[in-house]
């Protein structure tokens, strides 16, 4: 008897083991071994779950114990997103991925990174593609734009004004310089592709209204003044310092920004937004559904009810995020940062000078540090290898783990513990 019920043990274990992941990233994950008992490096898995947050990046075991057999696995935790995305586009319409990656659905809200992309895949007609590297433990970063097929297209002509894209059209650096009067629209199902080198003279003020798509590589010279806007399904995309005008919008799908240097940007109601390699002075964000910062500086930042935040390397001196906005941050260095009403941050390998966590928030936290944290109403914070030199609770609560806290004030409605 004792033989049928150890085979059967092992069968169980065995179908288990098939389940157990091998990274694990930010998010919490789920394992399921009922029946037994688990142990995350020496330390009692509780509810089933395991959070890479709450532990060193690299190798570590997970042990799971039952009354005749005990498993060990090696579990490896990874919480920094990726940075190689290797690809080549091959005209007219191909693009060729020498690494897996992601593609980012920009006409949704709700779910993202849905579609793996491998080896070769044909380009959109009209749309551009956005992708990004996912590496094994859901980690995401290097966000990566790659513009429609120039199949089917057609040159405009400089000899007049450019008045309104109602095709598929391209700039050409042969034929510049291009003119522009007042108000030029790309509607829907247009697509306006400007080539490297070309040069755009503004008569007056400019304002190029984009609905549909719009493509401004680098290496582009900008004459007058000259402004985008970005409206219902319009996808936009602007590389280089050179411009020296205004981007805004108001709905649109993608507004995708590299290598810029602008003073100001305010963007809103926009499903996906992307800004890598770039100096912004003061960024406004509200009721985007995901923002990407990458590898830039912006010096004042302020996000208000955007669905999902992600940061890979931000240098900043204010930052002020409220309103049920999601956050993942990665390399965060900022003299201010204020979060408040329900929002949730996941902050790593960051320096913040002041956080301020008011009215709701959660926190979970992994190697940084912080000068001062001040928390308010009912927020709470999970700390991880985590310095703070001065913290202040009231009616909020503390949980941390080889985590030092130098001076601490709280009311008597708080409470640091340790798990």
């Amino acid at each position: 008897m004792k033989k049928t019920i150890l085979v059967i043990l092992f069968i169980s274990l065995s179908m288990f083991s098939l389940s157990i992941p091998r990274y694990i990233g930010k998010e919490d994950v789920y394992i399921e071994f009922e029946g037994l008992l688990g142990f995350f490096d020496g330390i009692p898995i509780t509810e089933n779950r395991i959070s890479g947050l709450d532990f060193e990046d690299g190798a570590h075991s997970l042990r799971l114990v039952g009354s005749y057999q005990e498993f060990l696995f090696k579990i490896i935790v990874d919480t920094v997103p990726p940075t190689l995305v290797n690809f080549s586009i091959r005209d007219p319409n191909l693009v060729i991925f020498k690494t897996p990656v992601y593609e980012v659905d920009y006409n949704s809200r709700l779910n993202f990174f849905e579609r793996k992309l491998e080896k070769t895949v044909k380009r959109y007609d009209v749309n551009p593609m956005v992708v990004c590297g996912m590496d094994d433990a859901g980690n995401v970063g290097n966000f990566i734009y790659i513009p429609p097929s120039v199949e089917n297209i057609t040159p405009l002509d400089s000899k007049t004004p450019i008045s309104g894209i109602f095709d598929k059209n391209i700039l050409l650096s042969s034929k510049s310089p291009y003119k522009i009067v007042g108000k030029i629209l790309v509607p829907e199902k247009s697509v306006l592709l400007l080539e490297k080198n070309v040069e755009l003279k503004t008569i007056g003020v400019g304002n190029i209204v984009v609905k549909g798509t719009v493509y401004v590589p680098k290496n582009v010279k900008f004459t007058g003044n000259l402004k985008f806007e970005v409206e219902e399904n319009g996808t936009f995309y602007l590389e280089g310092r050179e411009y020296k005008g205004e981007v805004s919008s108001n709905g649109g799908k993608l507004v995708f920004l590299k290598d810029i240097n602008l003073p100001i940007l305010n963007l809103s109601k926009t499903n996906l937004v992307v800004i890598k390699d770039s100096t912004v002075d003061r960024l406004n964000v509200e009721h985007v559904g995901l923002l990407v910062l990458e590898n830039s500086t912006i010096t004042n930042l302020n996000i208000a009810n955007t669905r999902k935040v992600i940061i890979n390397k931000l240098n900043n001196n204010t930052f002020m995020a409220e309103g049920l906005t999601n956050m993942d941050i990665f390399s965060l260095s900022s003299q201010s940062f204020n979060a408040s009403d329900f929002s949730r941050v996941v902050v790593t390998h960051s320096n913040i000078e002041m956080l301020s966590l008011k009215r709701g928030m959660y926190f979970h936290g992994k190697e940084n540090i912080v000068v001062n944290l001040n928390m308010e109403m009912y927020s709470i914070a999970k700390i991880f290898n985590t310095s703070i030199k001065k913290l202040e609770l009231i009616r909020s609560k503390v949980f941390k783990r080889l985590s030092n806290i130098e001076n601490t004030k709280s009311d008597k409605f708080s409470s640091i513990e340790n798990f």
